[in-house]
């Protein structure tokens, strides 16, 4: 009986030292996945308005669908806190900020114009799980290259 109470208070204490490494090691995993997804909105921006003509008014603009996959929360992943693009400064520059658990916030600089389908700033918020998106080369009210991002199903 006292080894089962020892080989439970040993378990318990063990699990309990674990936990912080399991915790770092988890955010650690979900840092570099979503820095991967932000990578991937990055370059899918820069390449439409480096690489394609930007359409006359009126005219649907080339588009490329990105499909992404955010961490689910679990043992070896933590949540996706702020997934943000803003247009900021410049007509041509955005900025992508992200945070994922207890992590510290991160941005990329993109250098394209990026906004939400409706012209404003980009927000998912918390997200996880497998998401697809249409990246389309539109014109902004001033004329200049904006690349306008819809989420496919909703």
């Amino acid at each position: 009986m006292i080894r089962v109470v020892l080989a439970a208070i040993l378990t318990v204490v063990l699990v309990g030292v674990s936990m912080p490494v399991i915790d770092h090691a988890a955010g650690v995993n979900s840092d570099r996945r979503v820095g991967s997804v932000a990578e991937q909105f990055e370059q899918t921006a820069v390449e439409l308005v480096e690489t394609e003509d930007l359409p006359p008014p009126g005219v649907r603009g080339p588009q490329r669908v990105v499909d992404v996959t955010f961490p689910t929360p679990s043992l070896t992943a933590t949540a996706v806190l702020t997934f943000r693009v803003e247009r900021r400064g410049s007509r041509a520059h955005s900025v992508l900020t992200y945070r994922v658990g207890g992590r510290p916030e991160r941005t990329r600089q993109i250098d394209a114009a990026v906004v939400n389908a409706d012209g404003g700033t980009l927000r998912l918020g918390r997200i996880s799980g497998e998401h697809s998106y249409i990246f389309r080369l539109s014109r902004d009210d001033d004329g200049d290259p904006v690349v306008r991002v819809h989420r496919v199903g909703g």
